[in-house]
């Protein structure tokens, strides 16, 4: 072996980073999700993605009478267009959402769908602050994500919200039928999976997701 002392230094540093790796695990978990505590708000918006969970907790939310209205962002779905412009008919994700709620007891009326086609978290947060700017009476909402997904969200509407001319009261209430599990998610595959994914998100939104709000 060529060099025996730089292996050894190269051995011990994985071993250190595993170790600590290994020690800190549940708090890399917990920093994902961002949990506040449910307070009246002008509106609750959901974000788009994982499924029905999302909405099932946003209808808890304005069942419990912490928001008078659902707002949504309409979403990015590939193909979508494509296939309606042949003369398809088919639900879009957002659609399926408000029926969810429309069928669990919401009013129609109360659930509102922004325009757009939003493709990622920014866009969503984008296209909130826009609605906003012509609603002058809101200044406060709850974020109803996946629980791994709220820490960040999070991070972009407080974002997002601060270049408006007033200040915006921003909550996260993660839904409660996401199974997320924060202490050990490295224990379960699809919880691994969704956790690097997230730092991953994470880091762009650090380096340059937060300069495009």
């Amino acid at each position: 072996m060529k060099n025996p002392k730089k292996l050894f230094i190269t051995l011990a540093i994985i071993l250190a980073v595993i170790l600590l790796g290994r020690l800190s695990l549940p708090a890399l978990g917990t920093y994902l999700v961002a949990q506040d505590e449910p307070q009246q708000s002008d509106i609750i918006v959901l974000l788009m993605g994982s499924g029905p969970d999302r909405m099932l907790g946003a209808v808890d939310l304005y069942k419990q009478g912490y928001a008078d209205e659902i707002v949504m962002a309409r979403n990015m779905v590939s193909g979508y267009d494509l296939v309606v412009s042949q003369g398809i008919k088919i639900p879009h994700d957002t659609g399926i959402a408000k029926e969810v709620a429309v069928q669990m007891g919401v009013p129609a009326k109360k659930i509102i769908i922004l325009p757009g086609d939003a493709s990622s978290t920014l866009d969503e947060a984008i296209a909130v602050r826009e609605y906003l700017k012509s609603e002058s009476g809101i200044d406060s909402l709850i974020i109803v994500t996946s629980k791994s997904h709220s820490g960040r969200a999070k991070k972009i509407f407080d974002k997002a919200m601060n270049s408006l001319d007033r200040e915006i009261r921003v909550i996260s209430c993660p839904t409660r039928y996401d199974n997320f599990n924060a202490e050990r998610w490295w224990q379960n595959r699809e919880d691994l999976e969704r956790g690097a994914l997230e730092y991953l998100k994470l880091f762009y939104f650090f380096v340059r997701g937060q300069f495009e709000l």
